[in-house]
């Protein structure tokens, strides 16, 4: 049999493309392949209009069938092919779209799309259960979720027994990764800011680079390659730059910097901070700048006796405009930054930086954790996943335990999805003796090994689910969950393996409606449950070691009876073998 197969996203563009629409497929059909593999041969393609049909007629000539998967949604699957076409489609809300809201895009109304592609393969009973309810009898709907299985025996666990030595031992653990790292124990946290700590007064394994003296420079605008990643204390990006939200809002360099400097800033003033004088510190340099009507752009030579990893503003007011239409607490609004030594080109204009010229390759950094130590993964742009929950109920949970540690594993490819919040967060709950740890960028398959094996519980506080491999993946390896029961996960979590966090119900939208119509139903969290939920597990984790064996083993064991690869691949061929044989009817279309 041959295997047609498609992803938006591929294994060259992953890195770059996490957090962005459709990039989890990509992740499904990576563990999807080990099984293809195993059924045919597995042909790639970049363009499944142009080329699947060509690839389908030259099996048929050398008398193979052929099947075509496509692992996008349904409007984003290619119409009209001869050859046999699979939807394979992860969803997670109460009903699938069946409006008709843009007449040049009919498959909008995934209704349609469905009964004309026919075929679909859910990762979910959930999804499946849904699908089937609005489509009828007429298309081929089933279940056949991603496999996870555990990892290879010479890299999978740390220590011994089935917990792999986590239960009711004080012990010490070390993460080495390649990425940035965001640790509230290299951070002076207060109610007015949050800044990084420089290099020297860091601390092992939270070293900054020192700036090696490129020019660079920042855009802060939508279009702008660098955006607001660098950003803290502003409101998201657009189209010219970004309006500041805090009294006290800073930009943090990705490295440390020290000596003599040129600064150059555009700026602009609202409300009532236009025309009002106000404070920019570099490190114990204070420049005072009187906010203008208009973008203007400000040129400042500084000296560095230290080294200093951030700028900030002070004197602003944060109160909204009286009778002002935008509510917001507008300061200041943000365009462009440059940096660059005097001797590099005082006549150089800003514009002649190279927007990758402050690209900055993380160094490998080695954590130690001790105590209990909860992780996350996900995409914090994504707005189902409920990350700013996690991070408060833990806080508030543990905010006077220094021997609790959570870990956030961004997965996008921009850390202004995440920073500003984390940060802002940090200052709100200030503060706090729990540890915080965000970790951003593309880990190695080892490294994500070695997340889990230093991890004792696995929290999710998501609306909704289409299967959620990294939970998976974690009690795959016997992580016990903290986590909600609702659509994907109702198939394998339970008070046997996890913490099981309450949720009800509440209005939703359609992720492809641009209309933004409240049209479906979502979870929402009990936030008290999850707060109570991580004191329950820690206690368990402390004084039950029997206790969190067994949740370790059911994890294990849940994810084994429901996603092993050895089951799903008798699922596969079963399907693919029955909608790959040609029809007599083939021809006929259908609706």
């Amino acid at each position: 049999m041959r295997i047609i197969v498609y992803s938006e996203t591929t294994a060259a563009t992953v890195g770059g493309n996490l957090g962005l629409p459709e990039y989890s497929y990509y992740f499904i059909l990576k563990k999807y392949l080990p099984v293809l593999l195993e059924l045919g041969e597995v042909c790639y393609v970049q363009e499944p209009q142009t080329e699947v049909d060509a690839l389908f007629h030259e099996a048929a000539a050398a008398g193979t069938s052929a099947v075509f998967l496509s692992f996008t949604p349904p409007h984003r699957t290619a119409r009209n092919l001869q050859c046999p076409t699979v939807c394979v489609l992860a969803w997670e809300f109460d009903n699938i779209p069946s409006d008709d809201w843009d007449p040049e895009e009919p498959w909008h109304n995934w209704v349609m799309a469905i009964r004309e592609i026919r075929n679909v393969i859910t990762i979910s009973d959930y999804a499946t259960r849904v699908i089937k309810r609005q489509v009828g009898r007429g298309p081929n709907v089933v279940t056949i979720p991603a496999p996870v299985d555990p990892l290879a025996p010479a890299t999978a666990g740390v220590g011994t027994g089935t917990d792999g030595g986590r239960a009711g031992e004080a012990r010490s653990r070390t993460l080495r990764v390649t990425a940035s790292i965001f640790d509230s124990e290299a951070l002076d946290i207060d109610t007015e800011s949050v800044t990084p700590r420089v290099a020297s007064a860091a601390g092992p394994g939270h070293s900054q680079p020192l700036w090696n003296g490129h020019p660079v420079e920042w855009g802060f605008s939508s279009s702008a390659e660098t955006s607001g990643q660098y950003l803290v204390g502003f409101y998201g990006e657009e189209d010219w730059g970004s309006w500041s939200k805090t009294a006290r809002p800073s930009v943090i360099f990705p490295w440390s910097v020290a000596g003599e400097l040129e600064l150059v800033i555009e700026l602009v003033g609202y409300g009532a901070n236009q025309g009002r004088t106000v404070s920019l510190h570099v490190g114990s340099h204070v420049t005072e700048l009187v906010l203008p009507e208009q973008l203007q752009e400000f040129r400042l030579r500084v000296q560095l006796e230290e080294p200093v990893n951030n700028l900030y503003f002070t004197g602003l007011t944060a109160l909204p405009s009286p009778g002002a239409r935008d509510h917001r607490t507008l300061g200041l609004g943000l365009s462009r930054l440059s940096l660059r030594r005097p001797q590099n080109g005082e006549d150089r204009s800003p514009g002649s930086a190279g927007p990758a010229a402050d690209a900055v390759t993380p160094e490998a950094t080695t954590l130690t954790f001790t105590g209990t130590v909860y992780a996350s993964v996900f995409n914090p742009a994504d707005g189902r996943k409920n990350w700013l929950d996690i991070v408060t109920a833990f806080c508030w949970a543990f905010r006077d335990d220094p021997d609790k540690t959570l870990i956030l594993k961004m997965s996008h490819h921009n850390r202004s999805t995440f920073l500003g919040d984390l940060f802002l967060l940090f200052s709100r709950l200030a503060p706090f003796r729990c540890r915080v740890l965000a970790i951003h960028g593309y880990l190695s398959s080892e490294e994500l090994e070695n997340l889990v094996a230093v991890t004792d519980f696995f929290v999710n506080a998501s609306v909704a689910e289409g299967q959620c491999l990294p939970l998976l993946e974690f009690m795959a390896e016997g992580v016990p969950a903290v986590s909600p029961d609702h659509t994907a996960m109702e198939t394998y979590i339970s008070t046997e393996n996890a913490f099981v966090v309450r949720s009800s119900h509440q209005p939703h939208i359609w992720p492809n409606d641009p209309r933004e119509a409240y049209r479906t139903l979502s979870n929402r969290i009990d936030w008290d449950s999850l707060r109570q939920a991580y004191v329950d597990s820690a206690a368990v984790l402390a004084d039950n070691p029997g206790r969190y064996r067994s949740m370790s083993e059911q994890a294990r064991a849940a994810v084994a009876r429901n996603y092993a690869s050895t089951e799903v691949a008798k699922r596969l061929r079963k399907f693919l073998g029955k909608t790959a044989r040609p029809r007599r009817w083939g021809f006929l279309r259908r609706v």
